[in-house]
């Protein structure tokens, strides 16, 4: 049998090695040096009821056991986590839309399209430049060409257009 000091040396001298090991195992310091702490545990418990020939690839072993125990419990501890977060943002998403607002929305852009499509090929050309495009009023009059006050009225035009056929109360 060892003596505590033979395992306590043979622990100390190997410390930095096993929890890098360990570390390399389970990815994450905090968790290797939990995982050395049970291990020397264990280690202890063992040479007190046994004989161990080679005591440093005993406890090398109880190292790579636990570290891939912790590795594993790490990993379903971070998928119930991704799970329960995933379930609770299903739940509790405020800015996801509800099925009546998804409607509701569906049935607007219904509306603009046509509103859009009432308006002169050129005004929805602006438009389109100005919003989809997000080009600059100077861009639309180069593209239309035509002065930038032309090109300014026609995307208020458009837009005052759009506005009125949804019904909404003008922005100030």
């Amino acid at each position: 049998m060892h003596s505590h000091n033979e395992l306590l040396s043979i622990y100390d001298r190997n410390r930095d090695e096993l929890v890098r090991f360990s570390m390399s195992i389970v990815g994450d310091m905090a968790a290797a040096e939990d995982v050395l702490q049970e291990a020397w545990m264990r280690f202890v418990r063992a040479a007190r009821k046994q004989h161990i020939e080679e005591p440093l690839a005993y406890l090398r072993t109880i190292v790579r056991t636990l570290s891939l125990d912790a590795r594993r419990k790490i990993a379903r501890d971070t998928l119930r986590v991704v799970q329960d977060s995933t379930a609770l943002a299903e739940v509790v998403d405020p800015l996801r839309p509800g099925p009546e607002q998804i409607a509701i929305d569906r049935n607007e852009i219904a509306l603009l399209r046509q509103a859009i499509a009432e308006l002169p090929d050129r005004t929805q050309r602006a438009l389109k430049l100005y919003w989809q495009e997000e080009r600059t009023l100077r861009d639309v009059a180069a593209a239309l060409d035509v002065s930038l006050g032309q090109a300014h009225a026609l995307v208020k035009h458009g837009v005052e257009h759009c506005r009125q056929r949804l019904n909404r109360p003008k922005m100030h």
